[in-house]
């Protein structure tokens, strides 16, 4: 089975938190490299849908910080505002800095997800839950 495949048919009650979260970093990643290769080429209008598509994900990583919560979280918050803005332009290099700031955090989650699988399981984090029915596009 293709790995799009397994994600379609992936249920909300076999995801957890960070493995939502590393999802989405995968496609915001995704969504730069894609960018960087239209401004490479040369190609405006793919630049343009992978920079909605780019600062959409930004965004919604963002929504997933608490903005009252720990210093780290504030880290966070910050560098993803700052890729935001380094995506609002057609340089090739914001764009490359931006990806670099977002494979480190990635990378940072990653080594933590099965602490963060096992605090989920015991309770220490809420389990996800489908509250809405909006869906996340990567």
């Amino acid at each position: 089975m293709q790995g799009y495949q397994a994600y379609k048919q992936s249920t909300i009650s076999n995801w957890t938190r960070i493995d939502m979260l590393l999802a989405i970093y995968d496609g915001t990643l995704a969504s730069l490299d894609a960018g960087i290769d239209a401004l490479n080429r040369g190609d405006q209008a793919a630049f343009a849908r992978h920079q909605i598509k780019t600062t959409r994900l930004l965004i919604l990583l963002l929504d997933g910080v608490n903005p009252d919560g720990s210093e780290v979280a504030r880290n966070v918050r910050d560098l993803c505002v700052y890729c935001v803005e380094q995506v609002t332009t057609p340089v090739v290099e914001q764009w490359v800095h931006a990806r670099d700031i977002l494979a480190t955090l990635q990378e940072g989650f990653a080594g933590i997800r099965e602490e963060a699988i096992q605090l989920e399981a015991n309770g220490e984090f809420p389990e996800l839950t489908q509250t809405t029915g909006q869906t996340v596009w990567l």
